[in-house]
């Protein structure tokens, strides 16, 4: 879904963008605020969605509201919703002040749906950039966002985010692991190292395994 989106983005925008190419994604954000004061809500919404894809929290905030309120998109609660769970995902305290109104704004299945979407989206990242802050992700999206929060799977991806050197993952690791069985816990320390070889040693470019 979002991958097609911004094949979109760059057909319809292709000489604004590129000339967007050699900015720093900082001076990037800051032709976004002046294009979003300046009214010009469509072309500050693009920015913000290049840069959300990228991880930047301010652009997913952003994004999220512009979302929620119909400004410079169709308005789109599943859409807000989504930005605003990857932003809190970040540690971004503002997002998360947001999740429970945009929640209210979305039947179940659509919940359902969205978080799943959110799953998916992490580790298709964790795979394709490697980068083992999206296992720390996961992990809290399974402790403390999921509508089904799973402890056994937010103990695996914090086992994957030490095992990768994100050792400040270690704390709430062995917190999560109180509230599993014994024999839960071996399964999930195989599958974590399983996870991160293949990770590590087994994942293209594109963040499909070899």
């Amino acid at each position: 879904m979002i991958f097609k989106k911004i094949k979109l983005l760059f057909f319809v925008f292709p000489f604004f963008l590129l000339a967007d190419e050699y900015l720093s994604d900082e001076k990037y954000y800051d032709k976004g605020i002046e294009l979003y004061k300046s009214a010009k809500f469509s072309e500050a919404f693009i920015i913000f969605y290049n840069l959300s894809i990228k991880g930047d929290r301010n652009s997913q905030f952003n994004l999220s509201n512009m979302y929620s309120g119909g400004i410079g998109t169709t308005q789109d609660f599943s859409e807000a919703l989504k930005w605003s769970w990857l932003c809190s995902l970040g540690g971004e305290k503002k997002c998360f002040e947001n999740l429970e109104s945009l929640k209210s704004e979305v039947d179940e299945k659509t919940l359902e749906k969205i978080s799943k979407n959110v799953e998916k989206l992490l580790e298709k990242e964790l795979y394709k950039s490697q980068d083992i802050q999206y296992a720390l992700k996961l992990g809290f999206w399974f402790e403390k966002f999921s509508p089904n929060i799973d402890f056994e799977k937010s103990y695996m991806w914090y086992s994957v985010a030490v095992t990768g050197g994100l050792y400040k993952a270690m704390k709430v690791r062995d917190k999560v692991r109180k509230k599993i069985e014994n024999e839960a816990v071996i399964k999930l320390q195989k599958e974590a190292n399983k996870i991160y070889t293949n990770i590590k040693y087994f994942v293209n470019k594109n963040g499909d395994q070899k």
